[in-house]
């Protein structure tokens, strides 16, 4: 081929190629690549019409050839960069820019894969640089402006992201993608009723995109108004149940919410979408532990080292197969080797409880107060919220006395109404799963565990609010218990022969409400040692609603305490509640004892040989609340007393705790010692 005239001999190739005959142009050249290898201006058009045949992994190494060959050649850097791109190598990309490149291209097609390959690669500053590049030349490339606006979103430049994404709207109204990028750099802002009045317009006009509802979630997340997130959520899943990252996201927050069912059920189907996704495993370990169904949990392991799942995560699922099993040392072996893949909060979470089970008091306490101090850090401001809710009880409590109650008008429940639940009570973590496991020895109990019923009637009749219940008319009372009713039955199934324990440690704070509504109520109120309550709700791993965000300091938690007792002795005392009282202490040691005359009060079938917790924890499945791991297993006293490792530590907050001590009747930590 010495002496070969080139042009002449890749011309009928170029002419097919011309006329778009690409095949066959590309099989004109196959005679030409044996002969000449490494001839730079067949490897570029090789590479040239492979890349027109939509085949960018068999134009890269042409390509590659070729500029090694005509080094400079900016149509043979092009066209690699395009095929590059096409294959997701980014960062080859951006190797074969630079400035004089990109301006040289007057089309500015480059700057623009330039802009994209950079941002895919979280290197937005770049990325600004190159779509500034463009928009310099176009400034009506609304795209350009588009992901200008997302560029400069993710360095937080909020000013200058919102206009930019403003201009691109200008140039096309109503689309969609630039609606949601402004909305999301509304919610970044700061700007929140902005960014929730252009999602509630999206959701308006596109009633089949996920993406407002999805947007809105992170909105609402941000200002801990977790249960409307959560119907946001949902209402993004069920648009698009294909969408692996709606679906991740609904197992996290359903977890935060303690819905661990529906989080299983959500990590399950993210799985499936995205195998890769280590998040995912971390995650569906959590809420398996959670379901007590860690027999799932070596299937897990499997699963995740089989899509080569780092050594950080099948690390995790290790620890939580030796926490459940009590082998504290291993599990506390394998912690340093999961951390990487937990949030902060949720591996001091861990590290102190296995500290506190391995006796090391001290260091588990640092380390509680660590965790409290990252979720209080949250931007939704929690112990704000904390000491609102804290206010809202203890003005509630000012205004309760007995001439107000002795005004409220006279209410009986009609005859076909259904009798009142007994309402379960009481500080959170003072035994009221264990207590509500064992009264479903009765086959005819059903519990509803913490739903948000009461309150959300409270909200709908002016919150627990004294003077706006006085005035209830009778039918006003009887529709609010009516909605009550169809709230429990949306969510269980009631027969006649159905008893139904409302199980909600704060109702202390809406037990106003609930004396109005039912008057005929019975309470079952679950008490422990404040101090061990107070510390216990101090070291849980809660989510950060307005009442549990009081727990992310031990001050806020035993100003909770204080107010929400306060409030509640103050009512049963005013309006003589029909109240049977539970001693976790004691229900732990003889639980016959303890519980026999409430079953007798309240008219409940003593289950032969004793309420069995253990076999009833094993029915009921699913247990929300922060005591899941105990109630599985036999009966203990090691949370009882508790608080004498921490004596230290509490004593900033025993002039608030020690008046309820003594009123309940419990040991103080002088008295102890003695």
């Amino acid at each position: 081929m010495a002496g070969i005239d080139m042009a002449q001999a890749m011309g009928p190739a170029l002419a097919l190629a011309r006329q778009g005959r690409f095949d066959e142009a590309a099989a004109a050249l196959v005679g030409l690549l044996m002969q000449r290898p490494n001839d730079a201006a067949i490897r570029a058009l090789a590479g040239a019409i492979a890349l027109q045949r939509g085949r960018p992994a068999e134009a890269v190494p042409h390509l590659e050839k070729a500029l090694a060959g005509k080094r400079g050649d900016p149509m043979v850097r092009g066209d690699l960069i395009e095929a590059l791109q096409q294959l997701g190598l980014y960062e080859k990309v951006l190797a074969l820019v630079d400035m004089t490149f990109l301006r040289a291209d007057k089309s500015r097609v480059m700057a623009r894969i330039a802009g994209a390959c950079a941002q895919a690669m979280d290197r937005h500053r770049d990325a600004a640089t190159y779509y500034e590049l463009v928009l310099a030349t176009d400034p009506r490339d609304w795209a350009s402006w588009n992901n200008l606006g997302n560029a400069l979103s993710a360095l937080k430049r909020h000013d200058k992201a919102i206009a930019a994404l403003d201009r691109a709207l200008k140039l096309a109204p109503g689309a969609q993608p630039i609606l949601i990028n402004l909305a999301n750099a509304l919610i970044a802002a700061g700007l929140r009723e902005k960014a929730e009045t252009v999602l509630a317009q999206m959701i308006r006009d596109f009633p089949k995109d996920p993406n407002p509802h999805f947007s809105r979630f992170e909105l609402l997340l941000a200002d801990g108004r977790e249960e409307e997130a959560q119907t946001a959520l949902q209402r993004a899943a069920d648009l698009s149940p294909d969408r692996g990252d709606i679906q991740l996201a609904l197992g996290q927050h359903a977890a935060r919410l303690g819905l661990y069912g529906r989080a299983a059920a959500a990590f399950a189907r993210a799985e499936t979408l995205l195998p890769k996704r280590e998040d995912i495993y971390v995650g569906f370990a959590g809420v398996l532990e959670r379901l007590s169904r860690e027999d799932e949990l070596p299937a897990l392991h499997a699963r995740a080292a089989a899509q080569g799942t780092s050594p950080a995560v099948l690390a995790f699922i290790d620890l939580m197969i030796a926490r459940r099993e009590g082998k504290g040392e291993e599990a506390y072996a394998l912690l340093d080797a999961a951390r990487s893949v937990l949030s902060k909060d949720q591996a001091a979470q861990i590290e102190a409880a296995l500290l506190q089970q391995l006796g090391r008091h001290e260091e588990a306490f640092a380390i509680f107060a660590k965790m409290n101090a990252i979720m209080a850090a949250d931007p939704s401001k929690p112990r704000a919220r904390a000491k609102a809710y804290r206010a809202a009880i203890t003005a509630a409590s000012a205004r309760l006395d007995a001439e107000g109650l002795a005004g409220w008008t006279p209410y009986a429940p009609p005859a076909e109404s259904p009798p009142a639940p007994i309402f379960l009570l009481g500080f959170p973590r003072s035994g009221t799963t264990l207590l509500d496991t064992m009264l479903m020895g009765d086959p005819r109990v059903v519990v509803l565990e913490e739903e948000s019923f009461i309150a959300q009637i409270a909200d709908e009749i002016a919150g627990d609010d004294g003077a706006a219940l006085a005035t209830m008319t009778p039918g006003a009372i009887t529709r609010a218990r009516q909605r009550y009713f169809d709230l429990v039955r949306a969510h269980v199934t009631l027969t006649p022969d159905t008893i139904l324990v409302d199980k909600h440690p704060m109702h202390l704070a809406k037990a106003l409400t609930i004396h109005r509504l039912f008057p005929d109520a019975r309470f079952l109120l679950a008490l422990r040692h404040p101090l061990d309550a107070v510390f216990s709700c101090f070291m849980a791993h809660f989510r950060i609603n307005d009442a549990m965000a009081n727990f992310l300091d031990l001050g806020d938690a035993a100003a909770l305490y204080d107010a929400a007792f306060g409030h509640w002795e103050k009512l049963r005392a005013l309006a003589g509640l029909d109240v049977h009282q539970v001693v976790y202490e004691n229900l732990v040691v003889d639980p016959e004892a303890e519980l026999r005359p409430v079953f007798e009060a309240l008219e409940l079938h003593w289950p032969e040989g004793g309420p069995d917790h253990q076999s009833a924890a094993r029915k009921r499945g699913l247990v929300i609340t922060a005591s899941y791991a105990q109630i599985t297993q036999p009966l203990h006293t090691r949370a009882a007393g508790r608080w004498r490792h921490y004596t230290r530590q509490l004593a900033t907050v025993m002039p608030l705790l020690e008046p309820w001590a003594r009123h309940f009747g419990y040991l103080l930590p002088q008295e102890a010692e003695a």
